[in-house]
């Protein structure tokens, strides 16, 4: 790009920020917060992980619960750290805070507003909810899966007794396999499969396109019009490829599902549920296609995170795995493995996943808002299109609610007044509260059980000492957060065990 058209873009955004901000003065105040730097905000102070603790950091500097923290242009951004204040907002004025901000490149230029996570409240957006509460909506919705959540499951610990040492593989073999599996009965296959990689990729595009400051178009959303031609317009080649990445990601199951329906030979799915409803006409293929999608877009990697999370806390907890075992052995014994039908009789168990949620936050800053008009919460102006950032992580990591909060403790759990359950914030909140989170806690619970049943799991030479959350830990610092690679002994707990799972081959 030439310098006269950097001089003409930069006068241009200048004007646009004074305009801005008068506007804003006009208005009214907004939340405390650090000062930003023209156009840009605070981006050049933010880090590009770990941002929820630069958030917790600010929140405690300001004295505040709702810190407004200067984003890029066009708007600012207002991070909420009290469960009250959530509540207030995305709950109590859902009418206000259900759209999603603006990103320029991965929605306008890509479309990953295609997905239900990303997608306006418009009325393909109602339709996918629709379907969501239908077949996820309850336990006894959820009751139709659950086969399928325990071939999977026995999957993974063959995987594991095979192959101890490739422990994070084989959890995310299986959270894709489960999520391509309720999505569209779609059989995974060892090793690598052409449909998780296609999948994959428009997952690992769309965490390049979403990074706050990765591209001017952003911030300057008036360059989506420059042609692909125009110096300094790459970004238009990348959105243009990306968007067909997604693109084939969404159709290419979803016709293979339909051409099994046509054909008689569809597995049970939730694709196949929808094609084969009542009310199903052609002009529902849009909204059971991206609905289908987004359950492994939201599921797959979240649920992968989740257990490895999970498994990590009970190889550096040894006391509180080895009283889940014990409490798996009076209730199920060794003959058998454990099964939905026994929940409720192992609470400790029921404990130990509580506990892992609340510790390791897999989506930290979970998802962001957008406000549809000008707003005023006690006494604060809040400006149409301001971005509203719950920061999870410091909610269930606030040590006036759970004590000693960087400790995994499934214990608290089971006093007569337990501390709110991490579900209450973790899955989200209002209208965008996770439709799959009933199903979800299924899996992995189902996982867990049968995995502490059959296996011990210990540190061993070059394993984390501790769970450790801060930039030099034993966290990637993502937006989902996950666990680094870590090295474990896992081996079967007896000769019983390992027959449990050799018998796994005769079922299949």
């Amino acid at each position: 790009m030439s310098s006269a058209h950097v001089l003409l873009i930069s006068v241009c955004a200048v004007i646009f920020y004074c305009g801005y901000q008068a506007v804003k003065t006009r208005q009214g105040s907004l939340p405390p917060g650090p000062p930003g730097w023209p156009i840009a905000g605070n981006v050049l102070d933010l880090p590009r992980t770990f941002l929820w603790l630069k958030y917790r950091e600010w929140s405690k500097q300001y004295g505040v619960d709702l810190q407004c923290t200067p984003y890029p242009l066009p708007t600012d951004m207002i991070v909420v750290s009290s469960p009250k204040i959530v509540s207030d907002l995305l709950e109590k004025r859902a009418a206000i805070y259900s759209d999603r901000p603006k990103l320029v490149m991965a929605i306008d230029l890509i479309g990953w507003d295609r997905v239900t996570v990303l997608m306006p409240p418009n009325a393909v957006w109602k339709e996918h909810r629709r379907s969501y509460a239908k077949l996820f909506g309850s336990k006894a919705a959820t009751a139709k899966f659950a086969s399928m959540e325990v071939t999977e499951a026995k999957t993974l610990m063959k995987n594991i007794l095979d192959r101890p040492d490739e422990l994070r593989a084989h959890i995310k073999h299986w959270a894709a396999s489960l999520s391509l599996k309720i999505a569209y009965g779609y059989e995974t296959k060892p090793g690598h499969d052409n449909m998780v990689t296609l999948i994959n990729l428009a997952l690992r595009q769309f965490a390049q396109v979403q990074k706050l400051g990765s591209f001017m178009v952003d911030v300057l959303p008036w360059l989506q019009y420059i042609p692909a031609w125009f110096p300094g317009a790459g970004f238009q080649t990348v959105a243009h490829k990306y968007r067909q990445t997604l693109t084939d990601a969404i159709d290419t199951p979803y016709h293979l599902v339909k051409d099994q329906v046509a054909a008689g030979t569809a597995k049970p799915s939730f694709t196949t549920d929808l094609l084969n409803a009542d009310d199903y006409t052609t002009d529902k293929d849009f909204a059971v296609k991206t609905s289908a999608s987004t359950i492994y877009a939201a599921g797959s990697d979240t649920s992968a995170g989740q257990l490895y999370g999970l498994t990590l806390d009970l190889m550096l907890n040894p006391e509180a795995r080895k009283k889940a075992q014990g409490e798996l052995e009076r209730v199920v014994g060794f003959d058998r493995l454990p099964e939905y039908a026994d929940r409720e009789n192992l609470p400790y168990l029921e404990a130990c996943v509580t506990e892992a949620f609340r510790l390791h936050t897999l989506a930290p800053l979970g998802g962001t808002r957008a406000a549809a008009k000008d707003d005023v919460y006690e006494g604060y102006f809040i400006p149409k299109g301001t971005v509203i950032q719950p920061n999870i992580w410091q909610m269930v990591h606030d040590p006036e609610v759970y004590d000693r909060p960087m400790e995994y403790i499934p214990e608290r759990w089971l006093t007569d007044n337990p501390p709110p359950h991490p579900r209450e914030l973790s899955f989200g909140f209002g209208r965008r509260i996770c439709p799959g989170s009933i199903l979800a806690e299924a899996s992995v619970w189902i996982t867990t059980a049968m995995f502490l049943a059959l296996f011990d799991i210990s540190p061993t030479e070059g394993s984390p000492t501790s769970f450790d959350q801060s930039d030099k830990g034993i966290l990637d610092g993502s937006t989902l957060c996950h666990p680094l690679e870590f090295k474990c002994a896992i081996r079967p707990r007896s000769n019983k065990a390992k027959s449990l799972i050799s018998s796994f081959e005769s079922e299949t």
